[in-house]
């Protein structure tokens, strides 16, 4: 019997799983935690550290689990 090979997983950076957040933010409108743990690969935790430094950076908005997109602001 053969020990099935796994491929090993390589860490994403921080700033690739941001930018896909945001895509996926522009694509939807709205994103749960889970959802992009999930579509990423990453762990819930990883997800809500880029949703806070993103939240921080004025990019969105974090509600209960889930990220809207960051109000418009008027110039």
């Amino acid at each position: 019997m053969s020990t099935p090979r796994t491929t090993p997983r390589v860490p994403v950076p921080a700033a690739a799983r941001q930018h896909r957040i945001k895509a996926l933010l522009a694509q939807e409108g709205y994103v749960g935690v889970t959802d992009i743990a999930s579509r990423l690969g990453v762990s819930a935790m990883s997800v809500r550290r880029d949703l806070e430094a993103l939240e921080q950076a004025g990019e969105l908005v974090r509600s209960h689990g889930a990220a809207l997109p960051a109000p418009a602001t008027s110039d």
